[in-house]
C-alpha cells in the first residue's frame, strides 16, 4: 500500500491580506470593540489594502463586470446617502455635527480601502471564506462553552478574562457576568436570559450585541452554503446562532434554512419551493412559541426589550410624518432612538432610508444582480429594520461588497468503458478534481477576463 504525504502549503499573500482584514473589521462598528478602537481599524485598512495593491503590481489580478458592478453600485449609493444627509443636517441644526463628520470619515475610507481589495475576485472569495470561518470559530466556542457549562454545573471555572466594552462593562461590578466576560475556549459573554427557573447564558461572538452576531452568523451561513458548503463551519455558524438565545435569531435561522433549500441548486425546482415554503411557514410558530425565548414567553418575562424598541419605532413613525426630510443624523438622542432602521426615520428621512434598504439589502440592478446575495443578506436587513442599529456601521457596508458566484452542477467525468468497472475508481477521479470544476459560473464558465494593473 502506497503511503500518502501529507504537504503543508505556506499561506498566500491574499489569504494572509483577507485574514488581517477580517480581523481589523473587529475593530470597528458594529464589533464590541468598535466604539473604542474604530481609529485604529481605520488606520490598519489602508496599510492592509496597500500591502496587497503592492504585491499584486506587477501581477495579473482577474476581475469581472458583476463585482465591478457592484462596489461601484454601493459607493455611489453610499456617496448620494452621504450627500442628502449632510445638508439636511447642518440645515436644520439639530444634528450632533461632530458625531456625523467622525462616522461620515470612517465609512468613506473604510469603503474605499475594503472596495479596493475586493474588488479582485481571488480576494473576494478568500475574504468571505475566512469571514465565514472566523465567525464559525466563535460560533463553535459558544457551543462549547454552553455544553461544558451544562456539563459542570456552572461556567465560574471557565472564565478567563474580561474585555472592556464601552457601555456595558463599566455599568456593572461583576466582571464575571458583564458584556465582555471571556469564557474557554473564547466566548464572549452578553449577558444571562432568565425566564422563570431557566438561566441561559447568552454569547454575542464579540459584537456589541447579541442579535448583531445571529444576523452576522446568518449571512455567513447562507454564503458558505452557496460556495464552499463546509458543514463544519455551517455547524458552528448555526450552533452559534442559537447560543445567541434570541427570538429573532432562531426566525433569521429558520428563514436563512429556506432561502439556501430555495437557491441551492442552478434551478428552482418543486420541491425546493415547497420545502421553502414549509419554513417560510414555520417562522410564525417559532417566533412566538419557542420555550423561553419565544415572542410569547419573551412578552413576560422581559416586555420591555420589546417595549422599548416599539416605542422608539413610535417616535421614529412620528418624526418623519412631522418633516419626511428627516431631522439630521444624531438629532435625537432620547433613550433607544436610533435602535433600529425604521425608528431612525426621523433622523434620515424617507430618502435616506430607502438608501440604507438598498445598501443592507444586497439588490444591485445591472450585471450585479444575484438573488443569492439578496437572500443571503435578508437575515442583515432584517435586523437593521426592527432590532439593531448596524445600519451605517462600516462593517455593514464591507459585507455590502460580498460577490456570491453562480454555480453550476459538478461535471461527471466521463470513464472508458474498459475501467468504468472498477468500483472507487471514478469516485476518486471526482473526488480530488479541481475544484474549479465544481465552482465556475453560469455566466461565464470560462475564466474571467484579466484586469492588468495598470
Amino acid at each position: 500500500m502506497q503511503m500518502r504525504h501529507l504537504s503543508l502549503k505556506a499561506p498566500s499573500a491574499t489569504g494572509l491580506v483577507s485574514l488581517g482584514l477580517v480581523l481589523n473589521l473587529f475593530l470597528m462598528r458594529p464589533a464590541a470593540l468598535g466604539e473604542t478602537y474604530t481609529s485604529i481599524g481605520i488606520a490598519l485598512a489602508l496599510p492592509l489594502t496597500g500591502l496587497h495593491v503592492l504585491h499584486n503590481m506587477r501581477k495579473t489580478r482577474y476581475s469581472n463586470p458583476a463585482i465591478r458592478w457592484d462596489v461601484a453600485t454601493l459607493l455611489g449609493l453610499l456617496g448620494v446617502y452621504w450627500l442628502y444627509i449632510c445638508p439636511i443636517s447642518i440645515v436644520f441644526e439639530m444634528s450632533e455635527l461632530d458625531w456625523m463628520f467622525k462616522e461620515f470619515m470612517a465609512t468613506i475610507v473604510v469603503t474605499l480601502a475594503y472596495g479596493a481589495f475586493l474588488m479582485d475576485e481571488e480576494a473576494n472569495r478568500t475574504f468571505f471564506r475566512t469571514l465565514c470561518t472566523v465567525i464559525a470559530v466563535l460560533g463553535l466556542s459558544s457551543v462549547v462553552t454552553v455544553v461544558l457549562s451544562t456539563i459542570l454545573g456552572s461556567k465560574e471555572s471557565l472564565f478567563l478574562f474580561t474585555v472592556a466594552v464601552k457601555g456595558y462593562t463599566e455599568v456593572t461590578l461583576h466582571q464575571q457576568t458583564t458584556t465582555g466576560a471571556i469564557y474557554f475556549p473564547f466566548s464572549m459573554l452578553y449577558g444571562d436570559f432568565v425566564s422563570g427557573s431557566v438561566k441561559l447564558d447568552r454569547y454575542c461572538g464579540f459584537f456589541r450585541e447579541a442579535g448583531i452576531y445571529q444576523a452576522v452568523a446568518c449571512f455567513c451561513l447562507a454564503y458558505e452554503a452557496f460556495t464552499r458548503r463546509s458543514k463544519i463551519v455551517m455547524f458552528g455558524l448555526a450552533g452559534g446562532t442559537i447560543c445567541a438565545f434570541s427570538s429573532l435569531g432562531i426566525v433569521l435561522l429558520v428563514m436563512t434554512v429556506g432561502a439556501i433549500a430555495l437557491f441551492s441548486g442552478t434551478r428552482v425546482r418543486a420541491w425546493r419551493v415547497v420545502l421553502t415554503a414549509v419554513m417560510i411557514g414555520l417562522v410564525y410558530p417559532v417566533s412566538m412559541y419557542t420555550p423561553y425565548i419565544g415572542l410569547e414567553d419573551k412578552a413576560v418575562t422581559h416586555g420591555a426589550s420589546l417595549s422599548d424598541r416599539s416605542e422608539s419605532i413610535k417616535r421614529g413613525l412620528e418624526g418623519v410624518r412631522q418633516n419626511p426630510f428627516g431631522n439630521g443624523l444624531y438629532s435625537s438622542l432620547a433613550k433607544n432612538d436610533g435602535i433600529c432602521l425604521v425608528a431612525e426615520l426621523g433622523m434620515i428621512g424617507l430618502f435616506g432610508f430607502a438608501c440604507q434598504v438598498l445598501l443592507l439589502s444586497g439588490l444591485r440592478l445591472g450585471p450585479g444582480m444575484n438573488w443569492k446575495k439578496v437572500a443571503a443578506c435578508a437575515p442583515l436587513l432584517i435586523t437593521a429594520l426592527i432590532s439593531q442599529p448596524i445600519a451605517g456601521a462600516p462593517m455593514m457596508y464591507v459585507i455590502g461588497m460580498v460577490f456570491v458566484p453562480q454555480m453550476i452542477p459538478r461535471r461527471k467525468i466521463k470513464m472508458p468503458r474498459r475501467i468504468a468497472g472498477f468500483r472507487g475508481f471514478r469516485e476518486s477521479v471526482n473526488l480530488f478534481a479541481p475544484s474549479g470544476v465544481a465552482h465556475q459560473s453560469v455566466d461565464n464558465p470560462l475564466a474571467s477576463p484579466p484586469v492588468v494593473n495598470s
